[in-house]
């Protein structure tokens, strides 16, 4: 298994949809969306797949909801960085 590195951005992101999901939705929903974070991260970490491109750099993406992606790029063959928890709804021009 690969080992998960957060990115400062990544974590913030995270943080936010969190803060958001209590504000708004039930715990039930929010633990939903935790799991679905763990469960893409699994995959990431186990290898077995390269996602979509996202078109910067070597970075890939993951959608994990419909409203949610993982934006993540190898580091090595034993290292994934998370780079972005990506809203889709935003415009794709302020990834960069």
């Amino acid at each position: 298994m690969r080992k998960i590195i957060w990115s400062p951005k990544a974590l913030k992101d995270y943080t936010l949809i969190i803060d958001y999901l209590h504000s708004t939705w039930t715990t039930k929903e929010v633990q939903h969306f935790i799991d679905d974070v763990s469960t893409a991260l699994s995959v990431i970490g186990k290898g077995n797949f390269d996602f979509k491109k996202v078109g910067i750099k070597d970075y890939r993406m993951i959608v994990i909801q419909k409203q949610v992606s993982i934006i993540y790029r190898s580091i090595t063959i034993d290292e994934v960085q998370i780079i972005r928890i990506w809203d889709n709804r935003q415009n794709p021009v302020k990834l960069k």
